[in-house]
């Protein structure tokens, strides 16, 4: 997405709400090789400057010498779309799952 703020929509409350809700993002750090990212579950501080978290012990992250800047990217809804959810068609016999 491009990062021009007349695209940045929502108030700095509403995302940090969001991101309370939702409680699972990805979590992406610069390790010793290059860029390490794991999917985790979180919590945030009151005023969003810090955040719980998990990692397993063996995850890269956990031994890249935390703390460190990082980045804790949280998406929006999203759900597994079975192809039955599409409906025979005639001219598309064969539909795919996705993730939406």
């Amino acid at each position: 997405m491009h990062p021009n703020p007349a695209f940045r929509q929502e108030h700095r409350d509403r995302n940090l709400a969001f991101a309370r809700a939702r409680g699972f993002g990805i979590l992406s750090v610069n390790g010793p090789d290059g860029p390490l990212a794991a999917h985790i579950p979180y919590l945030l501080n009151a005023d969003a400057s810090f955040a719980d978290l998990h990692l397993a012990r063996s995850n890269p992250i956990a031994r890249a010498g935390l703390p460190a800047p990082a980045l804790l990217a949280i998406a929006g809804p999203d759900a597994y779309i079975s192809p039955d959810w599409y409906g025979p068609h005639v001219d598309v016999p064969d539909q795919v799952p996705t993730w939406n």
